[in-house]
């Protein structure tokens, strides 16, 4: 059966100074699900400018970004509540309204696309804006919707047995994600596995929802060194069908890791920065990947090589950290790193700073708790290194507990912490409290 991404229309042939088919405007907090629309529309063609994957080192973000907006044919705004404090996404959205209006009547118009992942339209939303609704796919654009973008990216109306075809799968990709969480939290790994290695259309369209399989089944679980166990499996089978998604292969370097193979994890990731992949999510693997050989050549004791590994894994943590301040994943692990390099003072600033990122968002989730293992154990980690052991031990409990099932991310946060209780002024109740609360007494991290 053909697919319906088969149907989707094609990029417009580009005149010359149009480097780009689509140009994605985003926030680092939607980043994930911006880049499995930049896998996809690269399945379906398209060349994608997507910000932190083509900037080039020392030339100025605001520049590059306008100079690459005007070389893209048509853009796509991806919007949520969490991006409204971006003044940067609000200066793209003015500057595709003045491209839109200014290129209409020409040979080859400008069009764009507001993408809403939580159903709020942004101020400034105009009538005669392409505005859809992606709240009902948070792991990224598919079905009915995806194919709306696609066309308005040419200008034009969807084509109705494109509609027809995806609406026919809809109902199935909306509800995957939530069947794959479950089979991961009652332990069916075999399960998911048997899912991605289906000719499920779910399954063989896009990499998004395989993504999301290999990623569950990489939290579940510890791996023994060198044994990628189902997981691997899952990816392999994933791969094979989509080579070319970004995300897969983050994940390929991300199992790596988990398994214990570093250096192939280092040369993975490394590949995916050379190729210019340099996104604040890949930065932030390829640094843990440096922690790792830290720990590998302390244990070695090549105490220069180790050091120079630490230093290293800062480096890239605080890349990302500069490069999307909003970014608390490598804005802690830069601060962690600070402290385990003896920059205490340092560590301190940078976790304040983490601090404050992570009250905006609470204050924009109405103060519920994130559903995000990696975001919720970042508060608890900071305010460690700000010195309030207290509560830094009750938020890592919360966390263990809500996410007990993520053992592989539990045993990481375990390792984390055991560093930063060698390198941290604390008084000795409080280090045996949180060692306690991860068994890290006894040898073996609590998962």
């Amino acid at each position: 059966m053909t697919s319906w991404i088969a149907c989707c229309e094609a990029p417009r042939p580009r005149p010359a100074g149009k480097d780009w088919d689509v140009f994605l405007s985003y926030r680092s907090l939607d980043r994930l699900w911006t880049i499995a629309l930049h896998d996809t529309l690269r399945q379906c063609g398209y060349q994608v400018f997507l910000d932190q994957f083509a900037l080039v080192a020392g030339q100025g973000l605001t520049t590059q970004l306008g100079t690459n907006l005007e070389k893209s044919a048509s853009g796509v705004l991806i919007w949520s509540t969490r991006t409204s404090d971006s003044t940067w996404v609000a200066t793209e959205i003015d500057a595709m309204k003045a491209m839109q209006n200014n290129s209409q009547g020409s040979d080859f118009p400008f069009y764009y696309v507001v993408a809403s992942l939580d159903g709020q339209k942004p101020p400034g939303l105009l009538g005669g804006m392409l505005y859809l609704d992606f709240s009902a796919y948070p792991q990224g654009p598919t079905g009915v919707e995806l194919v709306k973008l696609i066309a308005g990216l040419q200008g034009k109306p969807p084509r109705p047995e494109a509609i027809q075809m995806a609406s026919h799968y809809d109902t199935a990709l909306k509800k995957e994600p939530a069947d794959l969480r479950a089979l991961a939290e009652a332990g069916l790994h075999e399960d998911i596995v048997a899912k991605v290695k289906s000719d499920d259309p779910a399954y063989t369209t896009t990499a998004q929802l395989p993504a999301l399989a290999v990623e569950l089944l990489i939290r579940s679980k510890r791996y023994s060194p060198g044994d990628p166990g189902q997981a691997g499996e899952a990816l392999t089978a994933a791969l094979s069908r989509f080579p070319d998604s970004v995300r897969l292969r983050q994940l390929r370097g991300l199992l790596l890791r988990r398994a214990g193979q570093p250096e192939r994890a280092q040369y993975e990731l490394t590949k995916l920065l050379e190729e210019s992949q340099r996104d604040t999510e890949t930065l932030g693997l390829l640094a843990a990947v440096w922690a790792d050989l830290w720990g590998k050549h302390e244990a070695e004791g090549d105490d220069a090589s180790a050091r120079d590994a630490l230093e290293k894994s800062r480096a890239l943590y605080a890349e990302g950290f500069t490069k999307v301040p909003t970014d608390t994943y490598t804005g802690i692990n830069a601060a962690s790193k600070s402290a385990l390099l003896g920059d205490l003072d340092q560590a301190k600033t940078l976790a304040g700073q983490v601090l404050e990122r992570l009250q905006e968002q609470a204050k924009q989730r109405g103060g519920a708790p994130s559903t995000d293992y990696w975001e919720r154990v970042t508060e608890p980690e900071a305010l460690l290194l700000t010195g309030d052991a207290d509560g830094a031990l009750k938020l890592y409990h919360a966390a263990r507990v809500a996410h007990q099932s993520e053992k592989g991310s539990i045993e990481s946060t375990a390792l984390q912490l055991q560093r930063l209780l060698r390198v941290l002024p604390l008084d000795e109740t409080s280090k045996a409290g949180l060692a306690k609360e991860f068994r890290l007494d006894s040898g073996a991290p609590a998962g």
